[in-house]
């Protein structure tokens, strides 16, 4: 089985990975979260984050994985509901 791996998709999967916005931690430094300003891959190194003015290579940063509260567990609020006489009532 042969894969072809080409520079433009690589760059392509890193760009996705490395997207601005995403929170990333140092290896260097560790417990230090920074913010990816912009992944350029014309760039060496391509990532610039907010709070640290030298550039970084993807190597030298982890990512920061949150994970988002899913909206079905939440508690459900009071709402209206239409009862079998066709009136509405408020649910707990």
């Amino acid at each position: 089985m042969v894969f072809k791996l080409n520079a433009v998709d690589f760059e392509q999967q890193e760009a996705i990975k490395y997207r601005p916005g995403q929170r990333v931690e140092l290896k260097q430094r560790p417990g230090v979260v920074d913010i990816i300003v912009e992944y350029d891959p014309m760039m060496v190194p391509p990532i610039a984050l907010a709070n640290d003015p030298k550039p970084r290579y993807p190597e030298e940063l982890l990512l920061v994985v949150t994970a988002k509260r899913n909206e079905w567990l939440k508690p459900a609020g009071r709402r209206k509901v239409r009862t079998f006489s066709g009136e509405y009532a408020l649910a707990k």
